[in-house]
């Protein structure tokens, strides 16, 4: 059976008559990223889609939602970019609807796999830095904090581009909102700052 073939229920090998699935290509803690064709403009895309056993979570939902509208309001080289975003219907298979979002498909590794591999080189580190960097200094400018910066979520495309992904816990901030809410930590425990660790205590 390919992995086509053992789609979840509820996911359609061809969405809103656009996107066609082809084949599972990542999972996350609250969603799957699957390859698939755009039929309208012809070209390779990556879909996220939420999947069924995290969809009724209203939480997890609005932090999805929130990915989306983050990462669609920038525009940035060294950012992973967010084409298109919808929500599956309900099915007899699937009560739920499932938030998807349609992403730039980035042929490579992540930066947690190059590192595994070793041989790491001062410019290449340097390269990496840097493009992070602007990155987040762009994301910053444009009131989105990350917040999960680690190897995992940095890709390191074929051609050699550095590409920031997964917004999932981003928040957006301004002069009424703060970047974490009380008695809540979200993120990865390796990759926290000291003060914010004693901050949550």
């Amino acid at each position: 059976m390919s992995e086509v073939d053992a789609l979840p229920p509820g996911l359609p090998r061809l969405i809103n008559e656009r996107y066609e699935i082809e084949s599972l290509i990542g999972r996350g803690g609250m969603a799957d990223v699957y390859l698939a064709t755009d039929h309208v403009l012809s070209r390779k895309v990556a879909v996220k889609v939420l999947r069924p056993d995290t969809a009724s979570n209203p939480m997890v939902v609005n932090r999805f939602r929130r990915e989306a509208k983050a990462v669609a309001a920038l525009g940035h080289p060294n950012i992973v970019a967010v084409y298109d975003t919808g929500e599956l219907p309900a099915t007899d298979q699937q009560r739920e609807r499932l938030p998807f979002m349609v992403m730039e498909y980035v042929t490579g590794k992540t930066l947690k796999q190059v590192i595994a591999q070793g041989g790491i080189q001062p410019e290449f580190a340097v390269r990496i830095t840097r493009g992070v960097a602007e990155a987040l200094g762009h994301s910053h400018a444009n009131n989105v904090v990350h917040r999960d910066v680690k190897p995992a979520n940095v890709m390191v495309s074929d051609a050699g581009h550095v590409k920031l992904m997964d917004f999932g816990i981003a928040r957006a901030t301004d002069n009424s909102a703060t970047m974490t809410q009380t008695a809540a930590v979200v993120g990865t425990a390796q990759y926290f700052s000291l003060n914010r660790l004693e901050a949550s205590r």
